[in-house]
């Protein structure tokens, strides 16, 4: 019996140590489905060690809030966990380099959201160029014309904003109408040493409506002995005593009759110079024109001040109450998320944040699982290139031709008083705001899709099929809208099961990607079970043939289908035919319809069709057949 004892103990040991052995190979079956349906986007903005931490911060914090607001990605079955690493460029265009690499070669991203700063922008595709790495690289603030230059454009970038180019174009319009009224006046432009600040310069010269322009740089104007040149920038807080000026410097100011000042940089520097002047006893009576539009500027700058902003929500100048409210919860989002100023929220960082997003659901929708890094980034590329997006303003959407937005947002002119008001003007753009279920059922109702004109009263709509594994769109047909009031509903009969999108194919609409998946329904199978039991009720006290009751059970079901598709999708073809309804609950109209449609159908449907078949077929053969008892 001893031997009999030992290898109960063996095999019970035996049997645990493989019962742990599943557990382990189970949990670690788990922790590695975890680690494969991660995809990591990079973030790079300037903060801690960089004048343009504030810019920096907000940058970053609009993506965090972005992807907060966006809904789970799907690859097949598998749910996508999106995850942000970011990184800290400090402004610095090596620093900016040598975090590209490590998100791309350690933390294997799919795409990099920045840099904020041109110089780094353009020195990190440089270095992507010669490592040989294709992946998008999708800025939101990066300003500089040349980026996306059609000689010079690299092939991994895209960019959410205007280019300086198009911004100052419009500050150099607006400066004109005010200047030119006051008689003869010196400008004097001074610029940041870096590629923003340069090409702010630039961009304004080559647009401005007057030759009396003196243009100095930032360094140029420094004492040497006062500048602070480590890492590769200088701390311009070194102007705000007014003692850091050359002298060369101070003897223009005293000499020339300089009566406006234009400041081409970071808002950090750009208040210090200022500060500088009014410090050092010059006695300068000149207006100050910026570049920037957060609450630090805003604060800060000398009453009567002008700004150019970056793009900007205003949800006082909103088209529509609702579109106010919108956006205003947003601002209180950002406010809640990042102990922030409204006014340093980052639009088009936010909107960076939506493009990658729906790139990334558009190329997954085709993916039976998560693709490998490499081919994923490929695809986003294509994506890039070719698809439209949403936008936060419904008149717009997002498109990019070699890289440079196809439409892109205004910039915003503000006058600065200690409060601060709009200067431009407000453009109305027409646009439809267009809604439509996600999912619709097959053959319970006809899609409706709900549309509110803005300063519009008709346009035409179109409804495309998708074919999921290309992801091309079909033109399935077209009709003309009318609004009234507004507003306007258009119902469309697709009775092919699969993936629809409809869009205005002649006015900008909201939301660009507007879908619905029709699907197949439970509820002609709910229908079906219950005309199955109706009509075996209403053939069990018969003494028919098999057959006969087998073909009268069928005519059953077929008439329960045919009610409950009567009364789901039936009543929508037309008002004046009587189709039965038991209230608005789908579950339960087709339980009923089916039940009802399963207890008449096998006598008095089934009669009906066979006197009909006879006076058809000139013979009563077949009914004959079918009484036969």
């Amino acid at each position: 019996m001893g031997w009999m004892s030992a290898m109960k103990r063996v095999l019970g040991q035996l049997l645990l140590g493989m019962f742990i052995g599943v557990f382990c190979l189970s949990l670690t079956a788990n922790v590695s489905a975890e680690e494969s349906n991660v995809i990591v986007v990079g973030v790079i903005s300037p903060k801690d060690g960089s004048t343009s931490v504030l810019q920096g911060e907000s940058h970053e914090e609009s993506i965090r809030l972005a992807f907060k607001h966006l809904g789970p990605l799907q690859a097949g079955d598998l749910q996508i966990k999106l995850e942000l690493s970011a990184w800290n460029d400090r402004g610095i265009p090596e620093k900016a380099e040598e975090a590209a690499l490590k998100l791309v070669r350690e933390e294997h991203v799919v795409a990099i959201l920045g840099p904020v700063n041109s110089g780094s922008t353009k020195a990190m595709l440089n270095e992507l160029r010669e490592q040989q790495i294709e992946l998008p690289v999708i800025s939101s603030l990066s300003t500089a014309p040349e980026l996306t230059h059609a000689d010079r454009r690299d092939k991994n970038f895209f960019r959410l904003i205007f280019d300086d180019a198009g911004r100052m174009g419009q500050y150099a319009t607006f400066i004109k109408q005010g200047k030119s009224k006051e008689g003869e006046q010196n400008f004097l432009f001074l610029y940041e040493d870096n590629a923003y600040g340069e090409g702010l310069k630039d961009s304004l010269k080559d647009r401005f409506y007057t030759p009396n322009i003196v243009k100095r740089s930032w360094r140029e104007i420094s004492n040497p002995n006062c500048s602070d040149n480590t890492e590769g920038f200088i701390d311009y807080e070194i102007f705000r005593n007014g003692q850091c000026f050359s002298d060369d410097f101070l003897a223009l100011l005293k000499n020339s009759n300089i009566n406006n000042i234009v400041l081409l940089g970071d808002t950090t520097g750009s208040l210090s110079l200022v500060n500088g002047f009014e410090t050092s006893a010059l006695n300068l009576k000149a207006d100050y024109f910026f570049v920037g539009s957060n609450k630090r500027l805003f604060d800060e700058a000398p009453p009567g001040s002008l700004t150019i902003g970056d793009p900007v929500l205003d949800y006082l100048r909103a088209p529509t109450a609702e579109l106010s409210k919108e956006w205003k919860k947003l601002f209180d989002d950002f406010e809640e998320r990042a102990k922030k100023d409204r006014a340093d929220f980052v639009m088009t960082a936010y909107e960076a944040a939506m493009v990658l997003h729906s790139a990334l659901r558009t190329v997954l929708s085709s993916q039976p699982n998560l693709p490998p890094v490499d081919v994923l980034r490929s695809k986003l590329l294509q994506a890039l290139e070719s698809e439209t997006f949403d936008s936060l303003e419904p008149w717009r959407t997002i498109s990019f031709s070699q890289g440079k937005l196809d439409q892109a947002p205004t910039a915003p002119i503000y006058r600065i008083t200690r409060g601060i008001s709009r200067e431009d003007e407000v453009h109305e753009h027409p646009w439809v705001n267009m809604s439509v279920q996600q999912f619709s059922p097959w053959l319970e109702a006809p899609i409706a899709v709900e549309l509110k004109g803005h300063l519009v009263e008709a346009g035409k709509i179109g409804v495309y099929r998708v074919d999921e594994v290309t992801n091309r769109e079909y033109l399935v047909t077209q009709r003309a809208v009318k609004f009234s009031a507004g507003q306007a509903v258009e119902k469309f009969h697709l009775l092919t099961p699969g993936l629809y999108r409809f869009k205005m194919t002649d006015l900008p609409f909201y939301p660009a990607l507007t879908e619905t998946r029709v699907g197949f329904s439970k509820n002609y199978l709910i229908s079906a079970i219950a005309a199955l039991v109706g009509a075996l009720l209403a053939v069990s006290h018969a003494s028919q043939a098999g057959s006969a009751r087998f073909m009268r059970v069928l005519t059953g079901i077929a008439t329960g289908l045919l009610l409950t598709f009567g009364s789901l999708y039936g009543q929508q073809l037309s008002s004046w035919i009587p189709f039965p309804s038991f209230g608005d609950e789908p579950v339960i109209n087709a339980m009923l319809t089916g039940l009802i449609g399963g207890l008449v159908g096998p006598y008095m449907v089934a009669n009906l069709l066979l006197a009909w078949a006879g006076r058809l077929l000139g013979s009563r053969k077949l009914g004959q057949g079918m009484n036969t008892k």
